[in-house]
Formats: C-alpha cells, structure tokens, sequence
C-alpha cells in the first residue's frame, strides 16, 4: 500500500447501522494477460446517503488492493482480508478438520457475500448538503456548495461528479482504487492451450447463480440492486500470437519447426483478438510502447449491477444476424431494430448461422408483442469451456460451443433453439428488470420462461406448445413434493443448481395456468399484456430501481383479471405440493344428471418416498443449509372445468369450484336421445366423408375423425386388428354420453384419476382434437393389462399420421405392455412394433422386408422411428429376458444402416441404436452348462446367443473406431461405444482394460468424450482403485474446463449417494402361515437399511460407517481440498463430500521436536559452547518457583554504646569478585511470576555491569 496501512478487517456486522450510500457511476481499467494475472484501476463514484458517512464497504474478495484514494487523499485505513489465506489450513491438517475450512469461507458463498474491503474516509473530507438550484451539470461536471470554509480549488476537487448530479443529496466522493488478482478464475475463464493443441486463446467472464461474481474480478459492491452506469477499457494482447506469447512464454524460433508450417503458424498468429463486452463499443487504440497490446473501450448508460457485466476476449469471428431479416422486416421495426451480431471461434463460422437462424425472429417477436429492447445491440458469443450452456450479461451472452450443430444435424435443434431464445428474453426480464428481493426471483425466472415458450409456439406450432406444457407440469407434479415453495426458494439458488432448474420448471407453468384462469373470465389471454405493462412501466421509469415484487406482480394481474388472487399465489407459488384428484360419476335417469365426487389429496405418500440417486446430493445440501419443506397444503381451491360430451356428440362445459378436500355436484344433462350407434361401414364412410369435405367447419365434423386407419377387412387380417366384442358394442349404445373430461381448460398442475370405462377413454383419444387430452386418454388406456384389443388402439394410434408426433410416441411405448403372453396378448405388441416399422421404413422384396436407407427429410417421421426402436428394445418376455427376434432384429438395423443418400446426420440415430441393443442384449438368461448337463437344445441356444453377443460387440468396436478416423458430431459414435461397453462389461459379456477408457480422459480430446470416459470410470468400483480414484479427484479440482470438473463431482456425487443409499435387497416373505422367528440384530439392521434409503440421516451414518475408514479416499480428497489453485466453487463442492464422510473433530496436529539433554562446553575467555545430546530427555522438569522473600523481622531498638553489628552495602563498578550469597528463603506463600522469568535464577535476574558486595560484620562481644 502507498497511501494507506493495509490491515487484517474487522468485519463482524456492527450493532449500529451504518450510514448506506449509492454507486452513481464506476470506471473500470483492467489489463488481461493470458498468464492468468489480471491488473487494473477502478473509479467509482459514490452518492452519500447520510451527511455522517464514515466508511465505505465493499466486495472484493479475491483482489489485492494496491492503492486507494479518496477525492485525491489516502485513507486513514484499509481493512482487506488476504484472498489466499482463506483457501487453507494449517499443514497438518486432516479431512476431519472439514468444518474449520468452511467456516473461513461462510462468509464468501452466502446468498449475499459479507464485503471484504472497509475504507475508512478522511477526516479532511468533508460530506456537506447539495443545493439541487446550484446543480451545474456542464462539461465540468462541478456542484456548487454553499459552504464558506469550503473555497478554492480544493472545493472543486472535493465535488467532482461523473454523472448525473442531480440525484445527489450530499458531496459526491471518487473513490480510485488499483488492484490484482490473484485467482483470476474463479470468475474470467482462460482457455489457452499449447502451440499446436488446435485451440484458440480466449478468456470470458463466467456467472454465478444466487450471488454476485464480479468482485473477484474487481472491487465493486456486487449486489443485484446495486445499478449504475458504466465506462470499461480493457487491455489485451492484440494477436493470438501475443496471447500464447503471453500464456507460454516460449519462443518460436526456439522449436523445430518447418518452414512452410511455420509460415502456415505465422499467419494463424497474426489473426487479431477481438473484446466483445457489454454496452456500446467507444474506442479501439494499439498501445503506441507497446503494439503487442491494444485496449478496447466500451460505455454503458443503462443501470445495471456489477454482475450483469460480461466481455470475451478472442480471435472471434463476426456473424452479422441481421442478414436473415428481409426487407419488409427491416422497414416495420425502423428504430426498434436491434443488432443481432454473434461472435465464434475461427472455423465455425457455418454452424453459428445455423444454429442462430431463429434467433432474429425471437427478438422481433419481443419488440413487436412487448417493448423495444433496452439494449441498441445483443451479441452471443460462442466459447469453450464454460461451465453453462449459457451465461447471461447485459446486451451479450457466453454461449457454449456444444451449442452449436451443422445443417445436417437435427436433433437438438429444438432444445437449443429454447435456449438461445431464453438467454433474449431474459435481457428484457432478468437484466433490464430484476427481482427486487431475492424471493421475487420466481416471477422473473418464469416470465422469461413464459415468454421463450409463447415465440416457441410462433416458432413450432399449438399443438408442440402444449405438448410442452403437459409435459412441464407432469414433471413438476413428479417432483414437487417435500420441497421448499418457489417463493422460499428464490433465496437459495446458492445451495444447489437443483434450485434455479425447479423454479425454472415450475414457474413457468404456475404463470401458464394463472393466464387460463384469467382467459377463463376475460375471455383471452391477459399475461402477456401484464408483462407488457411492466416493461413499460420499467421504461418510463415508474418502476423504482426496475426492481419487480411480487406483489407489484399481483397488483398487474389483479387490475387485468378484474380479481383477487391471493390464494392463487399463496397455493401454487408460497406454497408447495400439488393436488391429485379422484374422480367419480354415475348416470342418473330419473333426474337426468350426472352426479359427480371429486376427492382431493395432496402429491405422494410420504411413506412410499425413498432415496434417489440423483437428488441425493440436493437433499444433503439442503439439509446442511437447513432448508425445510414447505408445509403441506390443506387444500387446493380455484375453478375447474368439466366438459362432459354427450350422445349426439356436443361438448358441454360446466365450471365448478373446488374448495373443500371432498366435491359433490350434479351436471345437469341435455340431449334427450341416447348414444349415437356406430357400426364400422358407418365409421368408414364417416371417414371418407371427411376426407371429401375438407372445407367443412370444425363442429360439423364427424366422430371418428382420428384413430379410423387399418379399417378394411384386409388390413385388419395382415395386422392381426381386434374390434370391440358385441357386449363393448352393447355396453357403448347404452351409455348416456360419450366421455367426461375433468380440466379441459388446463387450469391445474395436478393428477386426474377419473374412474371411467376404457371404450369412453378410447372416444375421448379418438374424437377429442386437444393433444392434451389425447395424452391422457393414452395414459389412462395404457393402464390396462395386455390384450389384443388395446393393442390395436394402439397400433391405429401409432399409424394414424394425423395425429401428433408425441402421442404417437406415446402409443409406441405403450404397445411395450402388449408384447407379452399374457391375457391372450400373444406377443401382439412385438408383432405391431415390428409391422409397423416395416410399414413405414422397410421395403417388402419376395416376402423379406428390407430397410430402406436413411430419409430423414421428415423430421417428425425421423422422431417416431427413433421411438420404435426403443420401443422394440424394451420387450421382454415372461422371465424378463429380451426375446432372440428382438436381439436378431436390432441387430440386423444396426448392421445393415445405410445413410448415403441421406442430406441428415445419422449420428444420434445409430447412438439410440447402439444403447437400444446394449439394453436388451444385457437382459439374457444366466445359464452354466455343467458336465452332466446334456440339454442339447440349451447348449445351441448359448452357442447362438454367445454368437450374438460377440457381432455386437465387433459393430460396437466397429463405429468407435470408424469416429477416429472420421468425427461423428460432439463424437457421438465414440462416447455412446465407450458407454455400451462398459453396461456389456458390467454383465459379464466382454472384457475391457481400465487403460481401454483412460486413454480418453487425457487434455486434448473432446470435453463431452472426456466426459463420457469419466462416467465409465467413475462408478462404485473406482473406491477399491486407488490410483484411478487419486486420478479422478484430482482432476476434479484441477483440471482447465469448470465444465468437466462439475461434470465430475456429479458423477462422484452419485457414487457416495449409491454407498449411501445402499442396494436394495430382496425381502424374503414368510409363508402364508409360517411361523418366523427374528432375533433382535436382524430387526435392528431391517430399520437402519430401511432408514438409510428414506432419510438422510441413516443415509449418511451408513456412509460414514463404510467410508469413514477409507485411508486412500480420505487423503485423495483431502489433497484435492488443498490444491492451491482450487476455486470457491469446487472448494465448496469438495468440503460438502467430507463432511457427508467424516465426522468433524476440532484438533490440530503440531509437531515438536523431541527434548533432549544439552552439553555445556568452557571454550575460554568467557565463551561457552552448547550443544544438544541424543539422549532424550524422558522426565518433565519440576517446575522452578521463585524463592519466596524473608518475613519482614521486628525492629529494636538501636544500642546506645559500641559499634553496630549490622549490613554494610557496597556497590563497586567493573569488580570481578565472587556471586552474593543469597538471603535464606523464609516460609512464605509463594507469588506467580511472568513464565519467561520462571525458568532463570534471580541472581540472573539481577546481574547488571558491576557487582553487589555484601559484607556481615559481627556484632561486638559483650
């Protein structure tokens, strides 16, 4: 420090309110060097909030603070914890001191991070009021006070602003501080490999979910609601050949290179570097000292929080995504068009535009249905290594190069395309409006969300989108259940990623069904009017600091509703859990209505949850972080729509109020005639009257509109099609209406059980045009044991092309059930699985069918054929062993794909392939033929079987070899080969080398292949592998992608959580009157394995119990804990797997050398010599007291006559005589002395140049 003295903080929050401030504006100047080391200077301007100000906090956890000024004068101190000493021990410390670790660094991975740099303020400065008449917002920038002690040029100094003054109630303060950083990774990600390595030199800033990430990047108060303006330069290497030069520091004259690679070397280093960053681009300059480097200048003048600053830095190359706009477009948006640039690495130029495409669209959607954008430009920019998919900043987002896929790839198109999409919408709702306290965080999260779904269903169609949200709100149906509410839980997205993915499910559907509810009264749709309204609101400055509540959220929804929804929100966003409904109804004749009883429980039975796998980790987090569940709802209230159709075919809805646990009501009934009787000539020329009338209204259109393929008599022979008996037959033209849907109108996240004959759940599949309801009455149907006649349902399903591609799906999977020889099924799914791939993709030549090749040009044909073959490799027979037909028949697909006339990757076709045939190629029968056995038939059953195995154990090996010759897309042949092989060495059918996945994990492959050969490596087994376990800690902590090492501890997460939880075990059944005698070591062991797979504290007691031991896992882990390169992160992450393993013990190990007896040798002259023997000193030294001082005698009186027989003192300078005797000791209560002053004599203790002479006369004879 120059100007101040740099001391350890006091940084315990003190009882009296500190005077707040505001940051107007801040000024950052960093200097990146690709040696990892970031230098730079920081200017903030600070707003006093009080006239009694004394100090100023801020973040700044991993900077060293150089030098700080304020208004020109150092401070009196500055308090700034060390940023290294925090991320260790002492050297002797064990995994058992785990808490002492975590301890240090509560304070930095909190919600909201305690400040790290306390600046005390001046005393010279003076904080005076500013008089908003005397406000000169001129070039000078000066505020003018009337204060008459103030003058000069001091005063000016003193008042300097950057910004707007006119907010300032008090003297503005500059505050200038230059800084380092030491552990620059932890939020600026360097990818820099070696010369040669293939990859390009960039860094770029990371985010972090639940807190602020941009103080160990520079000092800063990082808070969400911390907004101002901004001016940002950055200094960097102007080629790539300054970056490796500066990574490296290796020259290249110094390799053996040939000269014409040298040359092809040269002019790939000589491609520029490029800073993409947040606001507009001001300033570019080539340091004039120094033309390696350049430094780029950028300004922004919107508000936005330290964390909502990102930057790349890198030979990136410019995609204009403008060009997909045409003309027409450009002229309706005028100046409400945004720039749509994106930025990728050399090389990947063609997959940016690509995988972009909609993009363009998405942001004109927003402009257009909402708000223009707060940002004249938004960047994606495409990088390696980073530990999202996606990370968002202001006007620019760091996309992940997985992203990214060629034309011919279609497979994730859609998912990414969601993605992208979201990382738009969130700069209008997630940067330009923020939640104002961390539990308003679901409403942001879920209106980005909502609206990235409405442009997918522009982009994709009604039926795609509401496919989705069933989808959605069955997922969160399934997992919503002993979880914190969305609105706890926006306070703890710090705890667990688990936590941001669960509100980013929910939430979004929570605003889906308020927009039905509110559609229901209204009319239409309301929320995107809402949102409408609160971005306006948020641009016209009505909206204080842009910060959204929930509440002003429910004040916007109730003004557009026209209605409370207090227990709307507390219900499904307070609260937790969601309903499940049990329906009943029964005709009644004489009064013509339907009675109905609806019973309402909430979520799962808490008794039948276990354990899983996968949340195990979440659930341990949770439970040290003490998160509770949130209490369950008594009950679910709101409107919900029933809509029964009747005998003639006429929907009627009927809207009922659930608000009790139990519902009973009667719907009243309309149509007087009985059910329409349909024969099958009736169907087929109902059928072909539609197909004729193509023009006709949708309410003129006949009943079996859907499901009326395979009709004739031919096709019901060749596909083996069974109707319904004349009983079903009877049994229908008696009932009084057709079927009864409960929540047609999708107002409920919840599940439906509604007791009704399987021909009314067969009518509603058929006739009713909802997708949604399609789906559930598929679900419902696929309840039923197998048969024929069910099969057949399914199979019109399947081959009914009018139909969504996700119910066809969805029929495929069902006919799973059918493929069995039970209840006269016969195997009749298999035969319909079968028959209809052939149908669709084979070619029939003399009787054989043959697969066509590869057309993957309909894409929705593409998706159900992949389902089949999933669907096939799932059949399994009465003992749960894939039939040979199966095996003979995947294997025959796999062998024999031919995709050379196909303009489509076939990629993820052959990777479903592969994992389809594993699947059922593992589930074989276990038999060990002895020497007595002489079962032919079983012998060439093995031989055949055995032969089988070792083919698609050679195509397997076939395709990992042909992906290093040719890369497949992201390696898919390689890394589905790596997996596959592992499940076929797992059960027994081949063997591999743990060096056969090693090789794989080296630096240089693929991430997402290193990945993959993790995952093989990284099971149960990997604790009885010492050196593989080591290895794999290690690069948990220290490997360069934050990707890969996340990847990593899942994976290790998830072998703890299966220790943990434990095998489930067969229990034995006693007989049916059996008399069963258990001891009581048995029962106790019964309740701990019980208690170990449904609470986590059994879980982890039994962990600690079978790994608390574990010598090599406990120092791996502990030296992986200690790697002095570790970020907070991954030193969270690795300090959580210690304390699930060891129990914490407060000791510190200290080493002390052996006390040994000493030798004293004269040397002469007043020199002495010591020197230590080896022999131990065994026996503690008594412990020396000082003498105790004589008791005070009594005085007498002095004699009269003589001499005096008393004490002479002399007192003689430089004399060599003799010690002094010392006093007799008197008994008296010894008194302590100081510890340093107890192991010497007092005649030590007194010794000073000279001497003390004490001379005894004797007293004179009588």
């Amino acid at each position: 420090m120059e100007s101040a003295d740099l001391q350890q903080p006091s940084l315990a929050p003190s009882a009296v309110p500190i005077p707040s401030f505001t940051v107007a504006h801040q000024k950052v100047d960093i200097e990146v060097n690709f040696n990892q080391q970031i230098a730079g200077r920081t200017e903030i301007t600070i707003y006093p909030d009080a006239q009694d100000l004394r100090e100023i906090r801020l973040h700044g956890r991993i900077c060293v603070v150089k030098k700080v000024l304020v208004n020109n004068l150092p401070p009196p101190s500055v308090r700034h914890e060390d940023p290294c000493e925090q991320l260790a021990l002492h050297s002797n410390s064990t995994a058992h001191q785990h808490h002492l670790l975590s301890e240090k660094i509560a304070r930095s991975i909190g919600p909201s991070p305690d400040p790290d740099l306390i600046i005390t303020l001046p005393k010279k400065l003076k904080i005076l009021p500013v008089e908003v008449a005397e406000v000169h917002t001129q070039a000078s920038g000066s505020i003018k006070i009337s204060d008459p002690t103030t003058a000069g040029a001091s005063a000016a100094e003193a008042t300097q602003a950057l910004t707007d003054t006119t907010v300032a109630k008090f003297t503005p303060i500059t505050l200038v501080i230059e800084f380092e950083t030491c552990h620059a990774r932890e939020t600026l990600q360097f990818v820099a490999g070696k010369r040669g390595s293939g990859r390009w030199p960039h860094a770029y800033t990371r985010s972090k979910l639940g807190r602020g990430g941009a103080s160990s990047l520079f000092p800063c108060v990082d808070l969400i609601n911390s907004r101002c303006t901004w001016d940002i330069s950055i200094r960097c290497p102007r080629t790539v050949g300054d970056a490796l030069n500066q990574a490296l520091s290796l020259d290249l004259a110094a390799l053996n290179i040939d000269p014409s690679s040298q040359e092809a070397r040269q002019s790939i280093e000589s491609k520029e570097m490029m800073v993409v960053c947040s606001g507009e681009l001001t300033d570019e300059i080539v340091d004039k000292s120094d033309n390696t480097q350049k430094t780029v200048s950028f300004s922004c003048s919107q508000q936005l929080a330290p964390q909502q600053i990102g930057f790349a830095i890198g030979p990136f190359e410019r995609v204009d995504l403008g060009e997909f706009r045409d003309a027409q477009e450009v002229e309706e948006l005028g100046r409400n068009a945004v720039e749509m640039l994106a930025f990728c690495l050399p090389g990947r130029a063609e997959e940016t535009k690509n995988t972009c495409l909609p993009l363009t669209k998405a942001v004109d959607f927003v402009v257009h249905k909402y708000i223009s954008c707060p940002f004249r430009s938004y960047s994606m920019c495409f990088v390696e290594d980073i530990s999202t998919d996606i990370s968002i900043f202001a006007g620019v987002s760091m996309c992940s190069t997985r992203l990214l896929y060629p034309e011919d790839v279609i497979d994730p198109a859609q998912e990414v395309t969601r993605q992208l999409v979201h990382a738009i919408v969130a700069q209008w709702i997630g940067i330009n409006i923020i939640a104002e306290e961390p539990r308003d965080n679901w409403v942001i999260i879920g209106g980005a969300y909502f609206i990235t779904n409405l442009f997918m269903k522009e982009l994709c169609g009604n039926n795609e989108y509401r496919y989705h949200m069933k989808q959605l709100a069955d997922r969160v149906y399934e997992l919503d259940h002993e979880r914190p509410s969305i609105y706890e839980m926006g306070a703890l997205l710090h705890v667990d990623p688990a936590e941001y993915e669960f509100i980013a499910l929910k939430a979004p559907v929570v605003l889906f069904i308020l927009d039905r509810r509110i559609a229901k009264t209204q009319g239409t749709s309301k929320m995107p009017a809402i949102f409408a309204k609160i971005l306006t609101r948020a641009r016209t400055g009505d909206l204080v600091n842009n910060a959204l509540s929930t509440d002003l959220f429910q004040k916007t929804a109730e003004r557009f509703g026209h209605t409370k929804y207090d227990d709307f929100l507390a219900q499904w966003v307070k609260g937790a859990g969601c309903p499940r409904f049990s329906a009943f109804q029964r005709f009644n004749k004489k009064k013509l209505v339907v009675e109905m009883l609806i019973k309402q429980t909430q979520g799962t039975t808490a008794t039948d949850r276990e354990l899983d796998v996968d949340t195990f980790i979440r659930d341990a987090r949770e439970d040290f972080q003490t998160v509770y569940a949130a209490p369950a709802q008594p009950v679910f209230t709101g409107p919900m729509t029933i809509r029964i159709h009747e005998a003639d075919g006429t929907p009627y809805e009927h809207i009922v109020e659930i608000k009790d646990v139990q519902t009973t009501f009667d719907i009243p009934y309309n149509t007087k005639y009985k059910r329409l009787k349909r024969s099958k000539k009736q169907r087929a020329r109902a059928s072909t009257k539609a197909a004729t009338d193509v023009g006709e209204e949708e309410g003129e259109a006949l009943v079996y509109c859907l499901g009326d393929v395979l009709q004739s008599e031919e096709d019901v022979a060749n596909w083996r099609i069974t109707e319904w008996s004349a009983d079903d037959e009877e049994r229908m033209n008696s009932e009084s209406y057709e079927w009864i849907r409960l929540d047609a109108d999708f107002e409920w996240i919840c599940q439906i059980n509604l007791q009704m004959p399987g021909y009314m759940f067969t009518s509603q599949l058929q006739q009713d045009r909802d997708v949604v309801a399609q789906l559930e009455a598929l679900r419902h149907i696929s309840s039923y044991p197998p048969s024929p006649l069910v099969s057949s349902i399914f199979i019109r399903t399947l081959m009914d092309r009018r139909y969504f591609h996700g119910v066809r799906s969805l029929a495929a999977q069902g006919l799973v059930k059918h493929a069995r020889d039970e209840n006269n099924a016969k195997n009749i799914g298999l035969f319909h699985l079968k028959k209809a791939f052939e149908e669709l993709y084979c070619t029939t030549e003399q009787g054989l069918a043959m697969t066509r090749p590869n057309d993957f040009s309909d894409q929705l044909a593409y998706l159900l054929q992949c389902e089949i073959i999933e669907a096939i490799s799932r059949v399994r027979d009465s003992r749960g062993h894939t039939p040979k037909e199966v095996k003979e028949f995947l294997l025959d697909k796999l062998k024999f794909n031919d995709n050379s006339a196909n303009d489509y990757s076939d990629a993820f076709y052959v990777a479903r392939l592969m994992k389809a045939l594993t699947a059922a190629i593992i589930a074989r029968p276990h038999h060990q033929v002895g020497v007595d056995d002489m079962d032919l038939d079983l012998e060439d059953e093995m031989h055949e079987m055995s032969q089988l195995e070792n083919q698609f154990v050679e195509e397997i090996d076939r395709y990992r070899r042909m992906d290093e010759w040719t890369s497949s897309y992201q390696n898919l042949y390689s890394r589905t080969a790596l997996e596959c092989q592992s499940v076929l060495a797992s059960a027994g059918i081949s063997q591999y080398s743990p060096l056969h996945f090693l090789q794989y994990t080296r630096p240089g492959n693929y991430d997402m292949l290193r990945e993959a050969a993790y995952n093989v490596l990284i099971t149960p087994k990997v604790l009885d592998e010492p050196s593989i376990l080591r290895y794999v800690l290690y690069c948990m902590v220290a490997d360069s992608s934050p990707w890969l090492r996340q990847r990593l501890q899942r994976s290790f997460g998830k072998v703890l959580a299966k220790r943990a939880i434990g095998d489930k075990t067969a229990t034995v059944q006693p007989a049916a009157d059996g008399l069963v005698i258990e001891d009581t070591a048995v029962a106790d062991a019964r309740q701990a394995d019980l208690a170990r797979r449904q609470t986590m504290e059994g879980a982890m007691t039994a962990l600690k119990k079978e790994l608390g031991g574990h010598e090599e896992l406990k120092s791996a882990l502990w030296s992986a804990v200690c790697y002095d390169q570790i970020t907070l992160d991954d030193l969270q992450t690795m300090l959580e797997f210690c304390r699930l393993l060891y129990e914490p013990k407060d000791e510190m190990k200290v080493n002390l050398r052996l006390p040994r007896y000493w030798k004293v040798e004269n040397l002469g002259k007043g020199k002495l010599r010591f020197v230590t023997t080896k022999r131990v000193r065994s026996k503690a030294i008594p412990k020396w007291h000082p003498p105790v001082p004589a008791a005070r005698p009594e005085i007498h009186s002095r004699p009269s006559v003589g001499g005096s027989g008393g004490l002479k003192l002399t007192f003689k300078m430089g004399s060599q005589s003799s010690r002094p005797t010392p006093t007799p000791p008197v008994q008296q209560p010894p008194q302590p002395s100081p510890p340093q002053q107890q192991q010497q004599p007092v005649r030590q203790q007194s010794a000073i140049p000279g001497r003390v002479v004490l001379k005894l006369k004797p007293p004179p004879k009588a």
